[in-house]
């Protein structure tokens, strides 16, 4: 059998495994102040937070549960759980949609958009290092394919 000259498979199973390494040692190098405000968050609970910041661009009163459950592949009754645990930590608020009385819309608390901002600030500060080994070029055509797989997902 021939092999394809590039092997999309493989290719993304080192990916994911650069990316399983990257947070790996990235929660291994945090001082403990950092730890301490940020990283006392679970995994979940950043990826909400990070989400959250994403969809809540040009939509500043929030956005529905369903669609936050959505990105976040969880089932809503998960994903309510997990914004309640958010909302008693301070990092969402929750507030009555406008566009529809019978749902509420999710956003992030000013504590939450500060815990963001930090966790943000560490991480490209990183990836950057991480990403400074390859050429501007390469760096734009990464972030190019990446957006259209990205796009290609989400527009489903």
């Amino acid at each position: 059998m021939i092999q394809p000259a590039v092997d999309i498979t493989t290719s993304v199973h080192k990916f994911e495994t650069i990316l399983y390494q990257f947070k790996r040692d990235n929660l291994n190098e945090v001082d403990e102040n950092h730890y301490q405000k940020i990283m006392a968050l679970s995994v979940r609970q950043m990826n909400a937070l990070g989400a959250l910041n994403r969809l809540m661009t040009n939509r500043h009163e929030g956005i529905p549960l369903k669609t936050l459950a959505h990105h976040l592949r969880m089932s809503v009754p998960s994903t309510s759980l997990l914004v309640d645990s958010m909302v008693k930590k301070g990092l969402f608020d929750r507030k009555e949609n406008p566009r529809d009385r019978r749902s509420l819309c999710i956003r992030l608390s000013e504590e939450g958009e500060s815990r963001f901002q930090m966790l943000y600030n560490g991480m490209k500060k990183r990836l950057d290092s991480l990403f400074g080994i390859l050429s501007e070029q390469d760096q734009e055509d990464f972030c190019r394919i990446v957006d259209t797989l990205y796009n290609h997902v989400y527009t489903k």
